[in-house]
């Protein structure tokens, strides 16, 4: 029953949200200009119309992910190929239709036609393009008229790669951006597959909470954010650094170059290269890659490129957390109270992973037995991300790479929830209203503090009773760790 309920919900998710995007300019489809080369009926749905169909979507997505996963109870209920291989078709399909859900592809097509112009993204706004007469410079959207770039070199590089191609063409340049996003999407799901083999249990995990995640396949190809190639970068850090240190740091250094919050889990390779056998020689040159990339990067774009992601965390219209007016109305203040939560539930989940809080010791027998090459990126992905002042949905696209790759089967459905629950108070996107923001506010503290007491009860692991974590409560489930390194679990290529 929960295999025939998985794929009819995947199936009214994929399609709920194709209709959204097919439609034309609306609550969830920005207007951006003409639309060729996409496909669209070119219509103007009401604003009850998508968000009925958005909010169907991101639930239906939840429901279809949630009971696949239980299905796998009872071992691969559908070759993890083969659906695969679907995911990858819908992504191709999504990048075909409008962008949807947000405004910040219009943001990137700007972004990269400041750049293809010959200017400096970091310190030219798109109002300063607009005020040139450029046709893309036009269509700025509201909110981000004077706010310059706040994205990494490499990122920069891609947006001005795609506006290059499209010329003076937003749609164009959008169009060529939709299909890198739809490629880092499935390369991605391919890594990741490629990780979690031979097991077909795991590979499936893997794939639905992934490549056939409705939800998260939108945001990434459909909604074509950002955080699609800094996500691609970090998973091939992973993989790659199973054979090469260097290679895994040069790919983190991407990632981070691509988003700024992305150092946080690109320092966790640092970590897992000192928890393996060489550690000296893998933590330099770890550290080594990741410098000549994101360092070599921002180093290459200048102080502007600081000076604009510093101007960005002094937002105030956007924050998503609750915090205390005195401290949020002083600007050092806050940066040190939101490094506080951070590090506090950093040390939480690190000690509830049974990782060793003494780095200078070498890891026990019993500690080996963890996945010591994901779990110190998955733990400070999932650290800093879930006490970000900002919480958007597509921020999810961190944290579920790092969840496939880990035992822990019991926090599959508090994340799959939070990115229902995100989903629905951000779509259908195109304007967020303050009732949106106070609801994501109010609903993810009580998230966070259901997440807290999930991972308090069921992520200790343990050399005593190993399975217990991958299990569920009565009937473990146990899936086999990654491993070190060195373990035989990872030979197959992933990434």
């Amino acid at each position: 029953m929960s295999r025939v309920l998985s794929w009819v919900m995947l199936g009214v998710s994929i399609v709920a949200m194709g209709a959204a995007m097919v439609l034309g300019t609306s609550a969830a489809v920005p207007y951006f200009g003409p639309t060729w080369p996409f496909l669209t009926f070119g219509g103007s749905p009401s604003s009850a119309t998508v968000t009925t169909l958005t909010w169907i979507a991101a639930v239906s997505a939840g429901a279809g992910v949630l009971s696949g996963l239980y299905a796998l109870r009872g071992g691969a209920w559908v070759s993890p190929r083969r659906l695969l291989v679907a995911g990858a078709v819908v992504a191709c399909v999504y990048a075909l239709l409008p962008p949807t859900g947000s405004v910040d592809m219009m943001n990137y097509a700007i972004y990269g036609r400041i750049t293809d112009l010959g200017r400096d993204p970091y310190v030219t706004t798109p109002l300063r393009l607009a005020h040139t007469g450029d046709p893309v410079g036009l269509l700025l959207p509201s909110g981000w008229q004077r706010v310059p770039t706040v994205y990494g070199p490499v990122m920069t590089a891609i947006q001005w790669f795609a506006a290059h191609l499209g010329g003076n063409s937003m749609a164009r340049i959008i169009f060529v951006l939709k299909w890198a996003n739809a490629a880092a999407f499935i390369g991605t799901g391919i890594i990741l597959d490629r990780m979690t083999g031979p097991d077909p249990v795991r590979r499936l995990r893997a794939c639905l909470l992934w490549t056939a995640n409705p939800l998260i396949l939108f945001w990434m190809v459909g909604s074509g954010h950002a955080d699609a190639f800094a996500v691609f970068f970090l998973v091939a850090a992973l993989y790659a650094a199973r054979r090469s240190a260097f290679a895994g740091g040069l790919l983190g250094g991407a990632a981070v170059a691509v988003k700024a919050s992305f150092l946080f889990p690109a320092a966790g390779l640092v970590i897992a290269a000192w928890l393996s056998p060489a550690r000296y020689r893998r933590a330099v040159a770890t550290v080594v890659g990741l410098l000549l990339v994101a360092g070599g990067g921002y180093l290459l774009a200048g102080p502007a490129a600081l000076h604009s992601l510093n101007a960005r965390l002094g937002r105030k219209k956007d924050r998503y957390l609750p915090v205390p007016q005195f401290i949020l109305t002083h600007h050092g203040l806050y940066m040190v109270w939101m490094a506080a939560l951070a590090v506090a539930l950093t040390a939480f989940l690190w000690w509830r992973s049974g990782l060793p809080f003494a780095l200078w010791r070498r890891p026990s027998p019993e500690t080996q037995r963890l996945p010591l090459d994901v779990l110190p990126v998955a733990v400070l992905a999932f650290g800093t991300t879930l006490v970000s002042p900002l919480q958007y949905p597509w921020y999810d696209a961190m944290l579920l790479p790092m969840l496939a790759l880990l035992p822990y089967r019991r926090m599959d459905w508090t994340v799959i929830v939070r990115g229902v629950m995100l989903g629905v108070f951000t779509l259908p996107g195109v304007r967020v209203n303050g009732y949106q923001h106070l609801g994501v506010r109010w609903a993810n503290l009580i998230w966070l503090a259901v997440f807290v007491l999930v991972v308090w009860r069921g992520t200790r692991r343990t050399a005593a009773d190993p399975p217990a974590l991958a299990g569920t409560p009565g009937k473990p489930a146990p899936i086999s760790s990654p491993g070190p390194p060195s373990s035989a679990s990872s030979p197959a290529p992933a990434a």
